[in-house]
C-alpha cells in the first residue's frame, strides 16, 4: 500500500484480510475472523517525526498486533532519513447521503519523490514476494503524477508476484484545466483522458481504478442529476463514462456512489489477460 491513503486502507485490509495473529492475541475477535488472504501489508509512506505521525504507526502496529500481518519497518526506516518531514492528515467527512469530503494537510506529501517510493519498494525483502500494489491518491501528490506515477507502478510490478494487481484509488480530484477537456457527445473524448497531466499515461498500466461518481463527473465531463426520476439516465452516463477509463486501457473500474451502491465493469479478455495475477 504506497501513496497517500494508508491509514485506512492498510486498516480495512487488515481487519478483511488478516494474517498469523501475533503471540497474545490468538483469541481476539480479529483473530476468529476467516482464513487468512492476506498474509503480509506493507504500507509505504512518508512520515514526519511528529504526533500526527507517532499516531498514525501506532495506529498500524496496533492492527497489525491483532490482525497479525501489518509491517511498519519500512515506513519507520524511512522517517528517520528526513527530519524535517510533517506527516500529512486527512479529515474525510461522511455525508448522510453517503457521499463524502477531504480536507487535507499535504505537508510532506509535496516533496513525497518517486525516488523515494521506489527507495522504499526495493526495500522490500526478495523471500517475501507479494501480491498486489494499492496506490492512493496520486491527486494529493504533487511530485507522483503523469510519467513519474508510471515510473512507480513499473518499480512496484518488479517487486510483485508474476507482475501482481496494480490498484489505483483517486481521491482529492480537481478539475482539468478547460483545454484539457475534449469533449465529445457530452463527454470527454479518450485522446484527452490519455493526456490527462495526472492519471492519463498511468491508466494501461493500471488494474484496478477507483472512483467516486463525484469524481467520475470531474474527470469525464459527465453530468448526472442524481434525482429518482433521472435514475436511469445517470445509471447510463455512469456506463459510458466508466467505458472512457477501460478505452484508456484499465482493466477493471469500480464507481461508488454513496447510498446507491457501485458501478463495476471490466475490460476484455485480452486486457484481463495481460495481467496474469487478475
Amino acid at each position: 500500500v504506497g501513496g497517500g491513503s494508508v491509514s485506512m486502507a492498510c486498516k480495512t485490509l487488515a481487519k478483511l484480510c488478516r494474517g498469523q495473529s501475533a503471540p497474545g492475541f490468538e483469541s481476539s475477535a480479529a483473530a476468529l475472523v476467516t482464513t487468512p488472504m492476506v498474509h503480509r501489508i506493507v504500507p509505504l509512506c512518508k512520515v514526519g517525526k511528529d504526533d500526527t505521525g507517532s499516531k498514525l504507526i501506532s495506529l498500524l502496529q496496533k492492527s497489525g498486533q491483532a490482525c497479525g500481518n501489518v509491517d511498519t519497518s519500512i515506513m519507520e526506516q524511512a522517517s528517520e532519513i528526513d527530519t524535517n518531514a510533517r506527516t500529512a492528515l486527512a479529515v474525510l467527512p461522511i455525508y448522510r447521503d453517503g457521499r463524502r469530503g477531504c480536507f487535507f494537510d499535504a505537508a510532506s506529501n509535496t516533496t513525497f519523490s518517486p525516488a523515494d517510493m521506489i527507495e522504499m519498494l526495493g526495500a522490500l525483502p526478495d523471500k517475501q514476494r507479494h501480491s498486489a500494489f494499492l496506490f492512493g491518491y496520486p491527486h494529493l501528490l504533487p511530485m507522483m503524477q503523469g510519467q513519474r506515477l508510471v515510473e512507480i507502478i513499473t518499480a512496484a510490478r518488479k517487486r510483485l508476484l508474476d507482475g501482481g494487481v496494480v490498484a489505483l484509488d483517486l481521491n482529492g480530484v480537481s478539475p482539468p484545466a478547460e483545454e484539457e477537456m475534449q469533449m465529445q457527445d457530452g463527454l470527454r473524448n479518450v485522446e484527452s483522458l490519455k493526456k490527462d497531466k495526472i492519471i492519463g499515461q498511468a491508466l494501461q498500466h493500471t488494474d484496478l481504478l477507483h472512483m467516486n461518481h463525484d469524481e467520475l463527473q470531474i474527470l469525464t465531463g459527465c453530468k448526472l442529476q442524481g434525482t429518482d426520476d433521472a435514475e436511469s439516465k445517470d445509471e447510463e452516463l455512469i456506463v459510458k463514462a466508466s467505458n472512457l477509463f477501460l478505452k484508456c486501457g484499465v482493466a477493471v473500474i469500480a464507481v461508488t456512489r454513496g447510498k446507491k451502491g457501485s458501478y463495476i465493469a471490466c475490460n476484455d479478455a485480452a486486457r484481463l489477460g495481460a495481467s496474469p495475477a487478475l
